[in-house]
């Protein structure tokens, strides 16, 4: 029936809703909240007018639902190749400092992962190895040497502590936005490891 042979004063049509979307949006509000383990799935269907059992019905189960609340995190921004990796990381910072929720939803089940037996452990485990063999290449290519020569343990360390300053300086921004800025700490640190490493390639015999 289309609008016009609808009967007058009938009802509107339903608006059709994406009740996984919707899924989705909660159990990463709850998960950034609480935890992984201190939310349930009571917390998650809890205002959206279904059951737990609602829930479950989407994806099988909370570790399913956990994954896939991180896969879609990761999904929106796929990182370029090459040097470009740098100032993708840079522009990862400011976007974070515009989206909290999702900033502390990282932070919170990045530490959370650690404990023994996390669902998220071999995720997060996985997604550190994927980013640092990236950042090392993005070195390599901005210090203009071969990848097939592998990688210099001075660049390895150094992609190491890039992502490792990445994920301080969210901390540190979630406790004191107005304190920290965390795409121009990120920015000065490549920057500075960058140059170290350039520095040490140009004195003779520095052994890297």
């Amino acid at each position: 029936m289309s609008q016009s042979d609808r009967p007058a004063g009938g009802p509107a049509p339903r608006k059709r809703v994406n009740r996984r979307e919707e899924i989705l949006h909660a159990a990463t509000d709850a998960f950034a909240a609480q935890g992984f383990n201190n939310t349930s799935l009571a917390d998650i269907a809890a205002g959206l007018g279904v059951t737990p059992a609602g829930v479950l019905h989407h994806f099988g189960s909370k570790t399913d639902l956990l994954t896939a609340v991180l896969e879609r995190r990761d999904s929106d921004d796929p990182p370029p190749a090459g040097g470009g990796m740098l100032d993708h990381l840079v522009a990862t910072a400011q976007r974070n400092a515009e989206q909290p929720g999702t900033t502390r939803l990282y932070a919170v089940l990045s530490a959370e992962s650690a404990t023994a037996g996390h669902p998220a452990q071999d995720w997060f485990r996985s997604r550190y190895e994927g980013l640092r063999a990236d950042v090392e290449r993005a070195l390599l290519d901005r210090l203009g040497l071969p990848a097939a020569d592998g990688v210099p343990d001075d660049v390895r360390d150094a992609a190491a502590a890039i992502i490792a300053v990445m994920d301080g300086m969210q901390v540190q921004w979630l406790l004191a936005p107005d304190s920290v800025d965390m795409a121009g700490a990120t920015r000065a640190v490549i920057e500075s490891v960058v140059d170290r490493l350039a520095a040490a390639r140009s004195t003779p015999d520095c052994g890297a």
